[in-house]
């Protein structure tokens, strides 16, 4: 048996490694950076996330999660290179969830994986 089969069985493992529960996490799988912006009624989380980097925030943390409970939904803004412009794709995610970007094609046709 080669060492190859292995280090795929770890890297394999890794991808299907369970999310953190007390996180919602974003995940860009597409080819651009983007901006994101998690939350309602000004609490908002905010960050840049390169491509295939995923960014995560803890739901107890009063600027992650407005609604204080793990099962809150919360509202996704993604934006591209310009932050002032409205939202590119808009979508939710649960506060302790977890959701994954394959695409990135605005206006609204984002391809978002849950």
């Amino acid at each position: 048996m080669s060492k190859v089969v292995p280090a795929v069985l770890v890297y394999l493992a890794c991808l299907i490694a369970p999310v953190p529960a007390s996180a919602f996490c974003i995940q860009n799988d597409s080819e651009q950076r983007l901006f994101v912006e998690v939350g309602d009624h000004g609490i908002e989380y905010r960050k840049w996330i390169e491509p295939g980097s995923t960014a995560c925030c803890d739901w107890r943390q009063e600027n992650c999660n407005w609604t204080r409970a793990a099962d809150g939904r919360l509202s996704v803004r993604l934006f591209g290179q310009r932050r002032d412009a409205a939202p590119a794709c808009t979508y939710s995610v649960r506060a302790n969830g977890h959701l994954r970007l394959s695409h990135f094609a605005p206006p609204g046709q984002c391809k978002w994986e849950p």
